[in-house]
């Protein structure tokens, strides 16, 4: 697949308007967690430098990154499905990245693909701060009427708060998705997010998120990672303990299987047994109704 037209440069010159988040200026030689992690899914169109930064951080890692990164996306898209099987029908992939269509190595489909597999027609509203995620969304699955892509930066809530209105609507329960986001944003920017959200969301919404953690890996192995990691991609990641991560769903309610690795979340019945590795953490979140009565700040106009 040939990659879309870059912006014009007028869209590229508009500061006011450009998220300042991992990946928001695009350079083909550099690489950034978005297209890092295609690459590790094994993405067929990955460019050079991102293939590159798996390679090393497999290898810094013992060889387990690609399976934790596999595990990770089955674990979201089980997540989704789910989610889809309860009824719902307005999704918001939040840091969502670069879509690749069962491009990678086992042939995965993408979140949206997942979900609407079981809900035709739903709408789906992808936001990430990388600009190669935005072109390649916009021009896979953007075309799409039901699809929305946008390029914004989720330390700026406000604005991420806007987009959810703008495409899925005002006082409708809505999924949130923040697969591999939160342990990029430090712990007031991460507060701030999920606060927001809960504020704004009403009751009955869900929240799914995934996270690495520094839970049950050897120190020395931590902080190789996380070096490697901040190194290759120019960003830094956060490597949050269990008890760290459960209290990221702040206000939300932790619904079962609780906090659990992605290997452990809703696992098939069917297929091969996940491999041991030290997965990603991840949670089940539901924003329930106030206690008050009173009517969330989300029904309210905006």
């Amino acid at each position: 697949m040939s990659i879309p037209d870059p912006p014009s440069a007028d869209r590229l010159s508009a500061a006011s308007k450009r998220p300042s988040g991992p990946g928001s200026t695009f350079n083909s030689s550099a690489t950034t967690p978005a297209a890092t992690y295609a690459a590790l899914r094994g993405s067929k169109d990955a460019l050079p430098a991102a293939r590159a930064a798996g390679e090393e951080l497999n290898k810094a890692l013992g060889g387990v990154v690609d399976q934790v990164t596999r595990e990770n996306a089955l674990a979201l898209g089980r997540a989704v499905r789910y989610a889809a099987e309860q009824g719902h029908t307005l999704f918001a992939d939040l840091g969502g990245g670069i879509p690749i269509q069962r491009s990678d190595s086992w042939g995965l489909p993408d979140l949206y693909a997942v979900a609407s597999g079981v809900q035709p027609g739903l709408r789906w509203l992808l936001v990430d701060s990388d600009e190669l995620a935005i072109l390649y969304g916009r021009a896979l699955v953007g075309r799409n009427p039901d699809v929305h892509v946008e390029w914004e930066d989720l330390r700026q809530p406000a604005k991420v708060l806007h987009l959810l209105d703008l495409h899925l609507g005002v006082k409708q329960k809505i999924v949130c998705v923040l697969g591999a986001v939160l342990h990029f944003m430090t712990d007031r920017q991460a507060a701030t997010l999920v606060s927001a959200l809960y504020e704004h969301l009403v009751p009955g919404s869900l929240i799914f998120a995934t996270h690495v953690t520094r839970t049950g890996l050897p120190p020395e192995m931590a902080e190789r990672g996380k070096e490697v990691y901040e190194r290759l991609n120019g960003v830094e990641i956060h490597l949050r303990t269990e008890e760290e991560i459960t209290a990221m769903a702040g206000p939300f309610e932790i619904k079962p299987p609780g906090v659990v690795r992605t290997i452990d979340f809703m696992p098939p019945q069917e297929g091969p047994a996940p491999e041991e590795a030290p997965h990603f953490l991840m949670w089940m979140a539901e924003r329930l109704p106030d206690e008050t009565g009173a009517q969330p700040p989300a029904e309210r106009s905006v």
